[in-house]
This record gives C-alpha cells, sequence and structure tokens, in this order.
C-alpha cells in the first residue's frame, strides 16, 4: 500500500473579527508533529514591511501551528537567497478538508537574516480595545507575542530549520 500524495492546500487568512482577507494556493511539506508546513510562491504586488521586502516570485515556508497561537513564514528570494523571518501571533490553525484556516491576531515579528527583529502592530492592538473589552484575550495576545519572540531568540522549531543567525536585538536595543 502506498501512501496517497500530498494536495495542494488552499490557505485562508482571517482578520481578528473572523473575515476572510486573503486566500491562496500552498504545498505541503513535512513539518513536525502539531504543525502544518506549506509553501507557497508571493504572486501579489512588492510589499515592504519592515526589514523584509515581499516581491513576487518570492518563495515562503510557511508554519502554521495547530496547538501554539503563532506561524511564522521563512521567506526567499526568487534566487533562494534567505531573506528573514514573517512571523505572526494567531489563533491556533484549523485544517478543514483542503483548507487551513488562520486567524490573525494583530502582532506580527519580523526579522532580517541575521535575526534583528522588529515587532510590529501593537499600535492595532491597543486600538482594538481589547484591553478593556477582553482583558484575558488581550493578555493571551501579549503572551504569545513574547513566547514568539523567545522562540525566535532560542531558534526553537520552525525557527530552527532554515539559515538565520538570530542576534539578541530588537529593533528598540538589546534584550537581556
Amino acid at each position: 500500500m502506498t501512501a496517497e500524495p500530498l494536495r495542494d492546500l488552499t490557505i485562508v487568512k482571517l482578520d481578528p473579527s473572523g473575515r476572510i482577507v486573503a486566500r491562496y494556493r500552498g504545498t505541503p511539506r513535512p513539518g513536525r508533529p502539531g504543525w502544518i508546513v506549506v509553501e507557497a510562491v508571493w504572486e501579489l504586488r512588492t510589499i515592504d514591511v519592515g526589514a523584509l521586502r515581499f516581491e513576487p516570485g518570492d518563495r515562503l515556508v510557511e508554519y502554521f501551528s495547530l496547538v501554539e497561537p503563532i506561524n511564522a513564514f521563512a521567506l526567499y528570494a526568487d534566487s533562494g537567497t534567505f531573506k528573514g523571518w514573517y512571523a505572526n501571533v494567531a489563533c491556533p490553525a484549523v485544517l478543514v478538508n483542503d483548507e487551513l484556516l488562520w486567524r490573525d491576531l494583530y502582532i506580527d515579528v519580523v526579522a532580517d537574516p541575521t535575526g534583528r527583529y522588529h515587532v510590529l502592530d501593537e499600535d492595532e492592538l491597543e486600538a482594538s480595545g481589547l484591553e478593556t473589552d477582553d482583558p484575558e484575550g488581550y493578555a493571551c495576545i501579549v503572551a504569545a507575542r513574547d513566547h514568539l519572540i523567545a522562540a525566535l531568540r532560542s531558534r526553537t522549531y520552525p525557527f530552527d530549520q532554515h539559515p538565520s543567525r538570530v542576534a539578541v536585538e530588537s529593533s528598540a536595543g538589546a534584550v537581556q
């Protein structure tokens, strides 16, 4: 008996309120238990995000946790050069048939190939009113941000899967 070949998945990104904001195809790759890994090609216009520049033809290896409130995208230029990481605080991903759904929860962390990172969109979290309206949810998002940064700094999976040298500095300076 042979294993059934992996089929492409449709990745569906939801905003914090659960509305669909992006839909694209990805090819499953091997990953650790509790994670779904897909490879996708950036087909949209060029976008500059802090230390990273997404350009048409770039390749992404995307890691979606089914358990932890994070996901992470390793970004490669069309030439194969590693460009860095784009990681999200997110609800754990859900796989339904051939759709992988993930819900973005405001905060993103971007790291260049040296590991220097920047935390993005904390202003969006503050503007959401969650700190007052849902203090427990707000605290979970902040804790997930801290967990994501710790995983990046310590090169915990999936950050150990690609050739970055993780520094111990954020855009705000040294991290102790």
